[in-house]
C-alpha cells in the first residue's frame, strides 16, 4: 500500500516530530509498503512567518528508500491582517491561520489531487492535520491523526498555542486512528469526542545503535567543556523553560556547585535576549550555547554530561529523556507531556514543575551530589529504554493498528 506521512518539517532537520515520521515512514518498508513524506522547505521555524527563515535546499529527494516532497512555504506581505481576515473567512477553523502555521498553496494544490494512497499518517500542526483529512476523505483513503499536541501540564494547560480552535475534533473524530504520545494526551481527546477505541497510545522511540558507540570524551573535546557538565539539549524558548534553567543554575552556582551549563540546540527568539544577559553576567565557562546539533553529533554530546534537563511545558512526549537514558544517564524532567508517565521519581530521574527554578536547582543539585545514585537511576533509564522504546517496538505497534484499520478503510 502506498502511505503519505505529512509532517511540517522532515530530514535533513532532526527534531522530535520530524524524527518520529521519519522512522514510521522508515518502518513502512519493512511493512512492505511504499511510504513518500510531503513536507514543507523550512528548515527554521521562523521560516513559516517571515521572509529570512533558512530552507532546506531540493524540492525531492530519497532518504533509505522513503521519497521527501518538500512545498515551498509562501510568506505574504501583511501577513497579521490577511491571517485575521482567513480566520473569520475561511472553512476549516481559525487555528490554521494561528502564528506559526504557514502558508504552503503548492501543498494544497498537490493534496487536491489523487496520487493511490491507500492511508495518510498526518502529523503535528494543524494545518498539516486539517490537509491529511481533507486529502483522506476526497479519496476515501485511511487516516491516523497525530497531534503532538504541547499542551502544557496536565493541571496547568497551556492556553497561548491554541491547537483545538478550529475543526481538529472533528478531524480526530473522524480519523481511523489517533495517537497519543501520552495517557494526558489521550484523555484531552477522549474529551473532544473521539472513541477510546480509536486511540492509540503510542510515544516515541530510539534507535540503540546510534549510541553504542557514543564517546564522552569526544563530546567534551567539541564543546571544550572539561568539568561536570549539565545539559539541556532542544530548541531553546522560554516555554521551554531554558531561562528557567539558566535560574536554576545560578543559585546552584552561587552556593558553590561547580559545572558548565551546555544550551545544545538551536534558540528561538524569545531566548536570545535571555541568554545574553546570562552570558554577560556569568564567569566565562559556565554556560555555553551551541546552536543546532547535527543528529550525528547528539550521541556524543550527551554522553558527556552528568545531568540531562528538561524543563519543558511544550514537549509532547520528550525524545531527549530516552536519548539520554540510552547513553546512561539521569535526567530531570517536568510535569508535563508524556514526562511524568516516563520519569519514575527517584528510580530513573526527577520531576519539576513548568517555570519552578528553585525545585529545579534543587533536583539538579541532587544528582550532582551523589554521582552514584546518578549514574544508578541512568542504568534504570537506559534499562527502561532498551526493553521499551526501541522504534523498532514503537512503529511495530503503529503499523499493527494500520493493519486492523487497512481493510476496512484504504486502498
Amino acid at each position: 500500500m502506498r502511505i503519505l506521512h505529512l509532517v511540517h518539517r522532515s530530514a535533513p532537520f532532526h527534531g522530535g516530530a520530524e524524527r518520529y515520521v521519519l522512522e514510521h515512514a522508515r518502518a513502512g518498508l519493512r511493512f512492505g509498503h511504499t511510504c513518500v513524506i510531503a513536507t514543507t522547505d523550512a528548515w527554521d521555524m521562523s521560516a513559516f512567518t517571515c521572509r529570512s527563515g533558512r530552507r532546506v535546499e531540493g524540492r525531492r529527494e530519497t532518504r533509505d528508500g522513503v521519497e521527501i516532497i518538500r512545498f515551498p512555504v509562501v510568506n505574504p506581505p501583511v501577513q497579521d491582517l490577511l491571517r485575521a481576515v482567513l480566520r473569520r473567512l475561511r472553512s476549516g477553523g481559525p487555528d490554521l491561520h494561528f502564528y506559526p502555521n504557514p502558508f504552503v498553496p503548492s501543498m494544497e494544490r498537490w493534496l487536491a489531487r489523487d496520487h493511490g494512497f491507500g492511508f495518510v499518517h498526518a502529523n503535528a500542526m494543524p494545518f498539516v492535520l486539517r490537509l491529511g483529512y481533507r486529502h483522506a476523505r476526497r479519496f476515501r483513503a485511511g487516516l491516523a491523526s497525530v497531534p503532538h499536541a504541547n499542551v502544557g501540564e496536565k493541571h496547568r494547560r497551556v492556553d497561548a498555542i491554541r491547537y483545538f480552535d478550529g475543526t481538529q475534533p472533528e478531524v480526530l473524530r473522524r480519523s481511523s486512528f489517533v495517537v497519543a504520545q501520552s495517557l494526558f494526551e489521550r484523555d484531552l481527546f477522549l474529551d473532544m469526542g473521539v472513541a477510546p477505541e480509536r486511540v492509540l497510545v503510542l510515544g516515541s522511540g530510539i534507535d540503540p545503535a546510534e549510541f553504542a558507540e557514543a564517546d564522552p570524551a569526544r563530546g567534551r573535546h567539541a564543546l571544550g567543556v572539561e568539568n561536570r557538565m549539565v545539559l539541556s539539549l532542544t530548541a531553546h524558548c522560554l516555554d521551554r523553560g531554558s531561562g528557567h534553567l539558566i535560574e536554576a543554575c545560578r543559585e546552584l552556582w552561587a552556593g558553590g556547585a561547580d559545572f558548565t551549563l551546555v544550551l545544545a540546540g538551536p534558540l528561538l527568539g524569545d531566548m536570545r535576549p535571555v541568554l545574553d544577559d546570562a552570558l554577560r553576567a556569568l564567569p566565562p565557562g559556565r554556560l555555553v550555547s551551541t546552536g543546532y546539533v547535527r543528529q550525528e553529533d547528539r550521541a556524543d554530546i550527551i554522553a558527556a554530561c552528568d545531568v540531562f534537563v528538561l524543563p519543558s511545558r511544550l514537549d509532547c512526549f520528550g525524545i531527549g529523556l530516552l536519548e539520554a537514558w540510552a547513553c546512561g544517564r539521569p535526567v530531570v524532567g517536568c510535569w508535563s507531556g508524556a514526562m511524568p508517565e516516563l520519569i519514575r521519581e527517584g528510580a530513573n530521574g526527577w520531576l519539576a514543575p513548568f517555570g519552578d527554578a528553585r525545585t529545579l536547582a534543587h533536583r539538579i543539585g541532587l544528582l550532582l551530589k551523589d554521582p552514584d545514585a546518578a549514574s544508578a537511576m541512568g542504568e534504570e533509564g537506559r534499562r527502561q529504554v532498551l526493553s521499551e522504546r526501541t522504534w523498532e517496538a514503537v512503529t511495530g505497534r503503529f503499523y499493527e493498528r494500520l493493519a486492523e484499520c487497512a481493510p476496512r478503510e484504504g486502498r
